[in-house]
């Protein structure tokens, strides 16, 4: 009767596990996967019942959630040893190599504990299992140092865009009279809620050290003598330059659409790039050079990782990283030409392209009306959001690449090169049409005829009908070189194709892709209108075939990028955009005619000429919108100094008739580059 529960023991044991014990291993593994995977709560559902007894789930999945989502954990490999069984203990030796957001990748060695209870092997955890140097009491904290965004630079050095002190307006508590007043006053001049105001200075630090700088808005770099003084008369207000860096643009709106802005990164930007190290505080590229090279520009956080004791002792550092400036970027621009043009075009819409036509390298690129930039680093307000986003002259938009135009007569030259190239005319062809006002060219003409301005008597061959601009003489030689020939020769040259450059630019378009060929189309397309559409700086790089012999240069706007210790990265060589797209001895046909509508008392472009300086141009102007009651004013110009060559291009939004002044402005330009 004694040995009964011995056998009721076997046959439980043969209808169980068979009596084996259980595996140490699997619940090793188990714990090191849900660890991997992140999952908290399954680790604590196999610690022991003594490690429970130590720390709550809550508790334990908030520390390892708190822990790692600090670090931004991105990876976990976890390589295990040799387990160690010795009766209701083992011991599971493993190495973890941790991926993380913040410093770089680091590994340690750990043991992972184990006890049989009640049959099943459970996890003895203590705090050495989260890094192994950890002690009960011990924290784990992460401290960032901040780094400086690249340096945008023009090719002389001088800045561009960099980082530096902005100012706080805030307050010390203990300093303000009449909070109430306070608040009531600071609220517009800041364009803040007076509830947030409140919320701040009702923070618990914030009651707790009454005589500490509490900061509540931040600033622009250049804000005026006039807004400080207002905002000093209120009793208790303080600004502080120290409190916090930020973006500054010293040229302000002179070369905002090149520079650019930065912003405070937004949610969904957050959510695609936080594993790219970006976080809620950080500042991104939005326009020009600040966007296009973002990567390039952004500094790295560095960050130390450590231990911390009971008494708030740096204890031990577990891994750090040294934080990283951003790379500078000098560009090609040339300041005191970029000023000079911008002050050209002021109280006007449009754009001035300014570029070495011999390199390709742009020294100035205007667009008018422009906007202070350092409005947006410390947060637009409000109101001036809307100003500038309601502003009917959409001043953000840069015109120089943004905005395409008809290029009206600016484009006659490559007509005639298409003409001179397929013998559909030589320099002596004269266009007895020409003579008159206007020309229908068949009894099939179903659109307006074609009307030329006036000019001066004489045969209009392709000397005359240049200089003078003939739209006459245009549309018939156009009509003459035929559908093909000229969608073929204007593609060669560069219309409809994508123009490579830092910046995006629009695409270029010869016709729309819906419209069908047509005789009209063709006429007006001839001299630059119908539906050809083009921007400033694509027009401003087809010119310099004139200059270098048939070939086009490709728009550099990069000169050079540097390492944070000045280091030269990369240095951006002149490079041809196309090949000969025009024959050579059409190129020495053409450009005595360029150099003639600027020298010739007869030349559109007569007003350009500068005693002592060659200069080849050519003058356009393009009816827009449904009455003509609006044009676009062309003109690209350029030197044929050989050391020291510049070409301009001006398109401006004017209403018709007015567009003359795009002369002044170029003159003005060149006459302040060679003085």
């Amino acid at each position: 009767m004694k040995k009964a529960p011995i056998v009721i023991a076997i046959l439980l044991c043969i209808l169980t596990a068979g009596c084996a014990k259980p595996n140490p291993m699997d619940a090793a593994d188990s714990y090191l996967d849900a660890w991997i995977q992140q999952k908290h709560q399954e680790m604590y559902n196999i610690l022991s019942s003594g490690s429970q007894e130590i720390i709550d789930e809550q508790a334990f999945t908030d520390r390892y959630n708190r822990i790692f989502s600090a670090i931004r954990l991105e990876k976990l490999e976890i390589t295990p040893d040799e387990i160690v069984v010795e009766k209701d203990n083992a011991y599971l030796p493993f190495k973890a190599v941790f991926h993380t957001g913040t410093v770089e990748s680091f590994e340690f060695q750990y043991t992972l504990p184990l006890v049989l209870e009640s049959g099943e092997w459970k996890i003895v955890w203590s705090p050495s299992l989260i890094f192994p140097m950890m002690e009960e009491g011990d924290k784990v904290r992460i401290i960032s140092s901040d780094a400086n965004r690249g340096v945008i630079a023009d090719r002389q050095g001088n800045h561009l865009a960099v980082d530096g002190s902005a100012y706080t307006v805030g307050a010390k508590p203990d300093a303000i009279p009449d909070i109430d007043e306070f608040i009531a006053s600071l609220a517009p001049l800041v364009e803040m809620d007076e509830q947030s105001i409140h919320n701040i200075l009702n923070q618990k630090w914030v009651k707790d050290n009454p005589d500490q700088f509490v900061p509540i808005k931040n600033l622009p770099f250049n804000i005026s003598e006039d807004y400080k003084n207002e905002l000093l008369k209120i009793k208790g207000v303080m600004l502080s330059s120290k409190s916090h860096t930020t973006r500054q643009y010293p040229m302000e709106e002179i070369s905002a659409h090149i520079t650019g802005y930065v912003q405070k990164i937004n949610q969904e930007e957050l959510e695609k790039k936080a594993s790219e190290g970006y976080m809620a505080e950080d500042l991104i590229g939005r326009q020009g050079i600040e966007s296009a090279l973002e990567d390039m520009l952004r500094g790295r956080r560095g960050y130390t990782l450590y231990i911390e004791d009971q008494d708030k002792n740096q204890k031990s550092i577990i891994a750090e990283t040294e934080s990283q400036n951003g790379n500078d970027v000098v560009l090609t621009i040339d300041s005191n030409v970029q000023a000079t043009a911008y002050n050209a075009i002021k109280g006007y819409r449009g754009s001035i392209v300014v570029l070495n036509p011999a390199t390709g390298e742009v020294l100035a690129l205007v667009s008018h009306p422009a906007f202070d930039p350092n409005m947006f680093p410390v947060g637009l307000s409000t109101s001036a959001w809307k100003t500038i986003s309601e502003d009917p002259e959409h001043p953000l938009i840069n015109r120089s690449v943004q905005s395409l135009y008809p290029p009206g007569s600016i484009f006659k030259p490559f007509t005639a090169a298409m003409a001179l190239e397929t013998g559909v005319i030589d320099p002596q062809t004269v266009v007895a049409e020409a003579q008159n006002q206007e020309w229908i060219p068949s009894q099939e003409w179903s659109a307006p005829p074609i009307k030329r301005v006036p000019h001066p008597a004489g045969d209009v061959n392709l000397h005359n009908a240049i200089i003078w601009s003939d739209n006459i003489y245009f549309a018939w030689t156009g009509l003459r070189l035929g559908y093909e020939n000229f969608e073929s020769l204007a593609q060669r040259y560069g219309i409809g194709t994508p123009l490579p450059f830092t910046l995006p630019v629009k695409d270029s378009q010869l016709k729309n892709s819906s419209t069908q060929w047509s005789d009209p189309l063709l006429a007006n397309s001839s001299y630059g209108q119908g539906e050809m559409l083009a921007t400033p700086l694509q027009m401003a790089t087809m010119y310099t075939a004139f200059y270098n012999q048939g070939s086009m240069m490709l728009p550099q706007l990069i000169k050079e990028i540097r390492s944070p210790s000045g280091e030269i990265i990369e240095s951006v060589n002149p490079k041809l955009w196309k090949e000969e797209v025009i024959p050579q001895q059409h190129i020495q046909t053409l450009l005595p005619m360029l150099v003639d509508t600027v020298e010739n008392p007869t030349g559109t472009a007569h007003q350009v000429k500068i005693p002592g300086l060659t200069i080849a141009g050519k003058t356009g102007t393009a009816q827009v919108g449904s009455d003509n009651e609006s044009e676009i004013g062309w003109f690209v110009g350029f030197t044929l100094d050989n050391e020291n060559p510049l070409l301009v291009c001006i398109a401006l939004e004017v209403p018709a008739g007015e567009g003359g002044v795009k002369l002044e402005m170029a003159k003005k330009i060149f006459s302040e580059y060679y003085k």
